[in-house]
């Protein structure tokens, strides 16, 4: 009895390293489950319900940070629907297959690291006083600090440190793949995790 068509086909396929599967598969994975999250937390904004011009002014914004949210979840849907197709229909190969969604999987590390560093607030205050958002100061009722302290050092040597995690995942193909998947949903998962609990907030 011949294999089936399907079969055949899959065999044609250019083969994956073990590595390689599991990247595609572990970059799927994330993009998809982010981007779903990403547009169930922005219903809330595209569904505002304030009233009032002040609260329609507020609507407004929520509004289109809601629809930028659905764009991109929505984008991160298809491309996460994209690697887990290839990553399930091409057989392993240990010997010639190719590891370039270790590339991927090494493209979220960075993403991680660099949101990670934006998200950590440039200045913070001491307990009891409250960073005013436009000049940067902290206030109290007793006392004003215009030199607030600053959290810029970690920012720069987190961003550092996550893309040079970024080019170990996507360059090393030696790296054993449970280590590299989870490393790439860890990461990614809480820089998007705290992303969009940053922006629109989880329902």
């Amino acid at each position: 009895m011949g294999a089936s068509p399907s079969a055949a086909r899959r065999s044609q396929l250019e083969p994956l390293s073990r590595r390689g599967k599991a990247a595609a598969l572990t970059t799927g994975g994330c993009l998809v489950i982010a981007g779903v999250a990403m547009i169930v937390s922005a219903w809330a904004e595209l569904t505002c319900p304030l009233g009032g011009e002040e609260g329609r002014a507020i609507c407004q914004h929520m509004t289109g940070v809601g629809g930028v949210f659905v764009m991109l979840g929505i984008l991160a849907i298809l491309a996460g629907a994209v690697a887990l197709v290839s990553g399930l229909r091409r057989p392993v190969d240990e010997a010639v297959g190719l590891s370039g969604w270790t590339r991927a999987e090494g493209l979220l590390v960075a993403f991680a690291g660099i949101t990670i560093a934006m998200l950590i607030p440039t200045y913070h205050c001491p307990v009891g006083y409250k960073l005013t958002p436009v000049f940067h100061v902290c206030t109290s009722p007793s006392a004003i600090i215009n030199d607030p302290p600053t959290w810029l050092g970690w920012k720069v040597l987190v961003a550092v440190v996550g893309l040079a995690l970024a080019i170990v995942v996507a360059r090393w193909r030696r790296l054993p793949w449970p280590v590299a998947s989870a490393a790439t949903v860890l990461l990614f998962g809480g820089a998007a995790g705290w992303l969009i609990q940053t922006a629109v907030g989880f329902p």
